[in-house]
């Protein structure tokens, strides 16, 4: 293996973008296809093909899709798009965009102000019916959409949207047909969605494959994909391969170009090889966490969440239990996140902290090391999924061994996903284990730690956290808006509020000759109209 690409970047611009730039070594006879052909192997097929309903399938819905517009991977700005320009209007309760010029769809329909208009009503009806709960985060307090003009559509709301901007930087919003607005949602999911995108769906072949072909005359991509025109590649195959060390191997052996999901195992594979590399796709989400049940008795005291938030060594965690592409919690958010500061010292591992902290709430050590208050013990109760996060029983009992070192009694509850969502939805629990989901904006912070927008019910109120959370949620000001967010993140982590674990980007396995491959959104989200191969 010639390289290792470490994209795990403590910036923006690294953190959105990742380019392979290949090494030069020698790839297998079996390498030598169409230089115009990119095959992935994926572990997955998709259970649908509409993004706007199928967030867990980025990778399939975004290839055909384009958004109004773009967030720029080295500096985090807002960029056009589908949309040449905007306005922000009424403090955020309104917005203008103007469509670019001859833009079509792949069926040959035209992009015109009333086709986004009706998007929108579409994704507002899809969103009510249920089928698309990321979308409804997204169009908090819609109202209506309308267009002025051919090429000028107004979005309304009741209240300002500060996020709506960054929204339409994200594959939910990218803009389908009329052809594709007139099927229902089922349809949507088996046939795909028609869109103004490099590429259009050629070929599905259930648990086999997916095949895509360049779309001819395509000139709109936006100027941080770094290419003019249509895609480089003529064809783009995800062939389905659910197990890693078949992924691995084929891209080893040249029968694929890139291969998803990799961890150690599929790493180890490759070791010593030539002509393949490691490449790191970092998210921008809230990162793997502990949600903490403030209502809970013993929780609800500060001295325990702050005991716990110091009690657990993250670094030693993550060298332990998880391989490449996993670092230590840093922040709320992961480190390619637009609202990311880096908190590492108040989120340090520093036991003796922890004990002071409890033995001043009067929690004080018990005859079998677990701390004892006005009779009541020191215990947790800790709610995870057997798949939780990679870490399984084994990382939870390595918490659970060095809570107990500063008194505090750890119980592991493995559960299925239903016995999970039964708990979330009565509140009957104290630490869960989540797994970030990906929102590049402050709004994707208030949906989890906001205690009346948390999936995790039963939290205690906090006014003052919830107060700054739903502010900056109608701020468009954005130096007054990351001040928002600073100050309600602030507390959070002092107080305890959510127990940061890790950041992670995912695993893939790539020959030397594929070059700029893409991820300004997510690493689920590859923007494959730049990519060439050698």
């Amino acid at each position: 293996m010639t390289r290792t690409t470490r994209q795990v970047p403590l910036a923006l611009a690294t953190a959105a973008t990742l380019l392979l730039a290949g090494c030069g070594g020698s790839a297998s006879s079996t390498d030598a296809g169409d230089a115009t052909h990119l095959r992935i192997a994926y572990g997955w097929y998709p259970t649908c093909f509409d993004y706007a309903q199928s967030n867990p399938f980025a990778l399939f819905g975004r290839q055909v899709l384009d958004t109004l517009l773009s967030e720029n991977p080295e500096t985090g700005e807002i960029e056009p798009y589908l949309a040449e320009s905007w306005e922000t209007l009424e403090d955020g309760r309104a917005y203008e965009f103007t469509l670019r010029e001859g833009v079509t769809f792949s069926n040959g329909e035209e992009l015109t102000a009333q086709v986004v208009a009706d998007n929108f009503e579409t994704l507002r009806t899809l969103a009510e019916q249920g089928v698309s709960p990321t979308v409804d985060a997204y169009l908090r307090g819609y109202h209506h959409a309308e267009a002025l003009d051919e090429r000028t559509v107004r979005i309304a709301f009741d209240e300002p949207n500060a996020g709506f901007l960054q929204a339409n930087t994200e594959g939910q919003f990218g803009i389908v047909a009329p052809e594709s607005l007139a099927r229902t949602p089922e349809q949507r999911c088996a046939e795909g969605t028609v869109g103004t995108g490099p590429f259009v769906l050629d070929e599905a072949v259930q648990d086999e494959r997916v095949e895509y072909v360049r779309r001819d005359g395509y000139d709109w991509a936006p100027a941080a994909h770094g290419r003019e025109g249509e895609a480089a590649l003529e064809r783009v195959t995800i062939q389905i391969v659910p197990e890693e060390s078949v992924r691995a191997a084929g891209v080893l052996s040249g029968e694929y170009d890139v291969a998803y999901s990799i961890t150690d195992s599929g790493l180890a594979q490759a070791e010593g090889q030539d002509g393949v590399q490691t490449v790191l796709a970092p998210d921008r989400s809230v990162v793997n966490t502990l949600v903490v049940n403030t209502a809970d008795p013993v929780l609800a005291d500060p001295a325990v969440r702050r005991a716990i938030q110091h009690g657990i060594d993250r670094e030693e965690f993550v060298d332990t239990f998880y391989g490449e592409g996993v670092e230590p919690a840093t922040d709320v958010v992961s480190r390619g996140h637009r609202f990311h500061t880096d908190r590492g010292e108040a989120l340090a591992h520093d036991p003796d902290l922890s004990r002071s902290l409890l033995e001043e709430a009067g929690w004080r050590v018990g005859e079998d090391g677990v701390r004892v208050r006005d009779g009541q013990r020191l215990e947790v109760g800790l709610t995870f999924v057997g798949s939780d996060i990679g870490a399984s029983t084994a990382g939870w009992e390595y918490l659970q061994s060095g809570l107990a070192e500063i008194g505090v009694a750890l119980e592991l509850n493995q559960v299925s996903d239903a016995e999970q969502a039964d708990l979330r939805a009565s509140g009957d629990w104290q630490l869960a284990v989540y797994q970030g989901a990906s929102r590049g904006d402050a709004d994707g912070i208030a949906a989890f730690y906001h205690t009346e927008l948390a999936q995790w019910t039963g939290q205690a109120p906090r006014p003052e956290v919830d107060e700054l959370l739903a502010e900056q949620a109608t701020t468009v000001d954005p130096e007054r808006r990351r001040q928002l967010v600073d100050e309600a993140v602030t507390i959070l982590v002092e107080e305890g509020y959510g127990i940061p674990l890790f950041d992670s980007a995912q695993v893939l396995l790539a020959r030397d000759s594929v070059r700029d491959l893409t991820f300004p959104v997510n690493a689920w989200e590859p923007i494959l109209h730049r990519v060439t191969k050698d």
